[in-house]
């Protein structure tokens, strides 16, 4: 738990909780803030990072945090901050999280357990999160250098089918379920969106309040309908024998949903490894 920044058994438990973990590169020396804050100011500004905050209507008091959650593991104009692995890894649990509270607390008894994980998985596929990123046009604000990754998102962004150049955010967003789920998009467009909201939760203090407040209004649509959708669902069996199972609104997104909890496993497997290796 230390690649999260998180310290497991801490001496003094409350003060290690509510104190927000560094963001900031191994390398980095922290004797010097002020040196530090200014590089930081001037990146944000360079970027325009500010388009983020209005766009997702938060204003970060930790500009580091947001920087780390749109810089992804190939870019090397960002000196600073880490890339946005560790962040993307909280986004994802603390999202699973809300959702399960959302639908906890607004839907009826007739909503099973199992209905709640339909959901929660289906929300969580790299379509869904993918194309709010692009709907709010924060795809372009993704630090990176890869010529891969470019081609791909343009691709994606590009799709006037998904995204026609006519339409508003607020009429993405309206569209129908289905297709969100279905895209082929980039992972790194979900990571980042997961990445987001990691970002917010530490730099709001742990505040899940905060985090639901910004997330709750770009996933409504999807969860105000998702307790009527039916639900395929697919099993996945690894080599070693583990089973992953995934749901969707057909078979072909169920199947897709597995073989990336498969993956999400195997990256988090990988990442322990080198990092007590």
């Amino acid at each position: 738990m230390d690649w999260l920044g998180l310290d497991v058994m801490p001496n003094n438990a409350q003060d290690s909780l509510v104190e927000p973990p560094s963001i900031l590169r191994s390398n980095i020396a922290t004797n010097n803030n002020i040196q530090i804050n200014e590089i930081m100011k001037t990146f944000f500004v360079d970027r325009v990072f500010a388009e983020i905050e209005t766009k997702i209507q938060y204003v970060f008091k930790n500009k580091a945090y947001l920087i780390a959650a749109f810089t992804h593991p190939s870019n090397y104009a960002n000196r600073i901050t880490d890339c946005y692995e560790r962040l993307e890894f909280l986004g994802d649990a603390l999202l699973d999280f809300l959702v399960t509270r959302h639908v906890f607390v607004n839907y009826n008894q007739n909503v099973t357990p199992g209905k709640v994980t339909d959901i929660r998985q289906d929300l969580s596929n790299n379509g869904r999160l993918a194309y709010i990123l692009v709907a709010c046009d924060l795809h372009k604000k993704i630090l990176h250098n890869s010529t891969d990754l470019f081609s791909q998102i343009s691709s994606y962004a590009g799709d006037e089918d998904l995204f026609p150049k006519d339409q508003s955010t607020d009429e993405y967003l309206s569209k129908d379920l289905d297709q969100w789920a279905d895209s082929t998009a980039p992972k790194a467009l979900a990571d980042v969106f997961e990445a987001l909201v990691g970002a917010i939760f530490l730099d709001a203090g742990n505040c899940l309040e905060t985090v639901w407040r910004v997330v709750e209004p770009l996933l409504r649509k999807y969860i105000d309908k998702g307790g009527d959708t039916q639900m395929a669902v697919c099993i996945v069996q690894m080599p070693n024998g583990s089973l992953f199972e995934g749901r969707g609104v057909n078979k072909k997104l169920a199947k897709a949903n597995a073989c990336r909890q498969a993956m999400k496993q195997q990256q988090h497997n990988e990442n322990i490894f080198q990092q007590t290796g």
